[in-house]
């Protein structure tokens, strides 16, 4: 790397958003000593870079611009799902004369204004300003992460941290592993998360997800560990729930959560939520976070497709437990010539029968083991006679 790239690297940098070129250029002769500059000639083109260029501290837009104006652009920035983006310092350029120009882009979250024709001294003491704020917030939530990654409790909601899920998720797994024992791992993310940005204060979405967070604690066993993992996310790790159980609990969850506003303060307001699940009776996955990425991988997904859903919708085809048919019933079925309500209960009827034919094979000495090998292979394996040993009564 060059010096003139090195020295490049270690300035504050700003993008410049306007469809003239003219005006790009006078505020990039100001600026350029001080700052490295990255230009976008629309909006549009404009909010792509802020995405993808996470090193962007300042922001300078016109307001009249194709595509995407910049009142806009203020308005997606101030209403997006990441502080980083969110928070960043917005000014508006505009001529000197136009109050309310200035004032629609005050009410939609500018930081302030840069007037033309520009005053050099201002407009360098303002970015400056801005870009020292904004590395501060930055470095700020840094630490602020930091210390939500050794907390084991969520401060907002009172549910445990996503540290904490990760460290006990390793003991389920493990426990689950050795067992042979399902484990299920649940997302479930807010729904359009910016609209409610936009229409609602702080205080209000806290209420909302604390709230939140009291539902989902209802919804879950004593053995079942609820998170918060992000801001507007939650997840819960269910040992011994499998596929087909936990697709339940969570569409039961999202019903549950639509089924009526929820109450901040005055304010009711519909939710909906949308879900991700992956598990340990469907999924290979040799550790928790693999689980659990690959859940908020699925809520992704659910988001992308309109949101209130479940992904993957695969689990719906899990077959639930067959319902139990005892063999009394059975025989008093077939006393009354119904036989025929017996042959979607057969496999059922067969897994009850094996034990006792086992122990009757063996206390009796009947010899009839390849016999009952041969019944259990047709029937798909059913009960080995190594675990019917287990059970077997003296």
């Amino acid at each position: 790397m060059t010096d003139q790239q090195l020295l490049s690297a270690s300035k504050p940098r700003v993008l410049i958003i306007d469809d003239s070129r003219v005006v790009r250029v006078s505020l990039k002769k100001v600026l350029n000593n001080e700052f490295e500059i990255v230009e976008a000639e629309d909006g549009e083109a404009g909010w792509e870079m802020l995405l993808a260029d996470a090193k962007i501290q300042v922001v300078l837009t016109d307001a009249g611009m194709p595509r995407l104006d910049g009142y806009e652009l203020i308005a997606r920035i101030r209403a997006y799902d990441d502080v980083r983006i969110s928070d960043i310092p917005v000014n508006m350029v505009t001529a000197a004369d136009d109050t309310a120009a200035r004032q629609r882009a005050l009410d939609l979250g500018a930081t302030d204004f840069i007037t033309k024709p520009f005053d050099r001294a201002q407009l360098l003491a303002r970015v400056r300003a801005q870009a020292r704020l904004d590395q501060t917030t930055r470095d700020l939530a840094q630490t602020t992460v930091a210390l939500q990654e050794q907390a084991t409790d969520d401060a907002l909601t009172g549910v445990h941290s996503r540290h904490y899920l990760l460290k006990r998720g390793e003991q389920d797994l493990a426990f689950a592993s050795r067992h042979k024992q399902d484990l299920s791992v649940l997302v479930i993310s807010l729904d359009d998360v910016v609209q409610l940005k936009a229409k609602h204060d702080t205080t209000t979405l806290n209420l909302l997800l604390t709230e939140m967070a009291g539902c989902l604690q209802t919804a879950i066993r004593k053995e079942d560990t609820l998170a918060r993992i992000a801001d507007t996310r939650f997840a819960i790790i269910a040992p011994t729930l499998s596929a087909a159980e936990a697709y339940k609990v969570c569409n039961r969850i999202r019903q549950q959560i639509a089924s009526e506003p929820f109450k901040a303060g005055k304010i009711h307001i519909a939710l909906t939520v949308s879900l991700g699940l992956s598990s340990r009776e469907i999924n290979n996955l040799e550790s928790i976070e693999a689980f659990l990425a690959l859940a908020e991988k699925y809520v992704t997904s659910a988001h992308a497709e309109g949101g209130n859903r479940l992904i993957p919708g695969e689990y719906s085809g899990v077959q639930t437990p067959k319902k139990l048919v005892s063999i009394d019933a059975a025989l008093r079925i077939l006393s009354k010539g119904d036989s025929e309500k017996l042959i979607p209960h057969i496999d059922i009827m067969l897994e009850q029968l094996m034990p006792l034919l086992d122990f009757c094979n063996r206390k009796q000495q009947w010899g009839a083991e390849l016999e009952l090998a041969t019944i259990r292979q047709k029937a798909g394996s059913l009960s080995d006679p190594s675990e019917c040993s287990k059970r077997e009564l003296s």
